[in-house]
């Protein structure tokens, strides 16, 4: 009775906590739209009677949807000015370029040359991704990496505004473009700087506020750049120490950082082809999936997929994780080398089907050609040629 008091408990917090988080972001995206209708009240009004008014509805409904598609631009625009604000913020505070995502294009510095790469994470727009400096007495610098995307944002939205009420003789149309684009900075920069969970992903503003209360998230976060940096160079996670990873006893998993850095660990032994010790580590999320974000729990569940396709391989168990929302996402991480591994073994040991197993072995050795992290890279073709080698493909 005690335990199910405990779980109706948990259920409640955690039911609470999403309700916050989702009334604090239509509270932000209300409080921007609110904004935005004050700002640019007059020029709307000219605008509407200059070019938006008509006597035929569907035209006026289509140029409605035009000033739709120019704020989507605008946010578009804004996702790349966010990015390179962290770019130049990281600079500004000792970190070195690593790698710059605007949807799938990938910008990533290969021995001291600029090359293109694909790659992509699902709920991510972009990604700005640099080399933090060496850790002194035990500090690194965190917020401005973090804040300078937001920054970006509000300073370019600013210098549109400004450019609307300080210049005379602007052209309406030109006047409203403004306007919107700006709005869609201050969007992109309030929904990153203001912490929450956006469809699932923590932003900004929940990263630092993370580091500031958790010893363990601000080392997640340093190794989470510095590993990626080193395996974008070419280094193995195997090569480096285990200890790096290891987090605190009583850790809180659900923290995103802390599960970053737990996958790190658990990457570590499949580095190593350590199946027990990987199994061991991946089960240690078990007690807090359902409160994990949920990039991250579909991480954890094609891990458990794999180890238990190349171990029992319990189909009961196999279908129990793999369900639709997870298919859509494996379907959805196409640049992601590691999803190939798991379909490959899904095809090996599920299905038996070898045909189908080689073909997205194919893909794996096709993707890892022009692969933006080359260690990760290596590690997924040593276990691609493993299962191969395994079920005589």
């Amino acid at each position: 009775m005690i335990n199910e008091k405990k779980e109706i408990t948990k259920n409640g917090n955690k039911k609470k906590s999403n309700f916050l988080s989702g009334l604090m972001f239509l509270v932000v995206c209300g409080a921007i739209g609110a904004g935005i209708g004050f700002l640019s009240a007059s020029y709307f009004k000219s605008f509407m009677d200059t070019y938006i008014k008509s006597d035929n509805f569907l035209l006026e409904l289509l140029k409605y949807y035009g000033l739709i598609l120019i704020f989507f631009l605008g946010y578009i625009v804004h996702i790349i000015i966010h990015e390179a604000g962290h770019l130049l913020f990281g600079f500004m505070t000792g970190y070195s370029f690593v790698s710059f995502r605007i949807g799938s294009l990938t910008i990533i510095k290969d021995k001291d040359k600029i090359s293109y790469k694909k790659f992509g994470i699902p709920g991510t727009a972009g990604q700005c991704l640099m080399m933090p400096p060496e850790i002194k007495d035990g500090r690194y610098p965190f917020i401005m990496y973090n804040y300078g995307g937001g920054i970006m944002n509000l300073i370019v939205a600013g210098v549109g505004i400004l450019l609307v009420v300080l210049i005379e003789g602007i052209p309406v149309l030109i006047s409203t473009i403004l306007i919107l684009i700006s709005g869609a900075g201050i969007f992109a920069a309030l929904t990153n700087i203001i912490p929450l969970k956006v469809g699932g992903i923590s932003n900004d503003g929940y990263n630092v506020i993370s580091m500031l209360k958790d010893e363990d998230a601000r080392r997640g976060f340093y190794l989470q750049l510095r590993v990626n940096g080193l395996q974008s160079q070419g280094m193995r996670i195997k090569d480096m120490e285990l200890e790096e990873f290891k987090l605190n006893e009583g850790s809180n998993l659900v923290n995103p950082l802390n599960s970053s850095l737990k996958l790190m660990e658990y990457n570590w032994y499949l580095d190593n082809m350590d199946f027990a010790r990987a199994r061991r580590c991946i089960e240690d999320f078990t007690p807090w999936l359902n409160k994990i974000i949920p990039l991250y729990k579909n991480e954890i569940n094609c891990e458990k997929i794999f180890l238990e396709l190349i171990g029992d391989c319990n189909k009961e168990f196999i279908d129990s994780i793999y369900d639709k929302n997870l298919k859509k996402y494996i379907k959805a991480s196409k640049f992601m080398i590691g999803k190939k591994r798991i379909m490959m073994a899904y095809e090996a040991f599920y299905n038996n089907n070898n045909e189908k197993a080689l073909g997205y072995y194919e893909e794996a050795i096709k993707l890892s050609e022009k692969y933006p992290v080359k260690g990760d890279a290596e590690m997924e073709l040593m276990l691609v040629n493993w299962i191969k080698e395994m079920k005589n493909i």
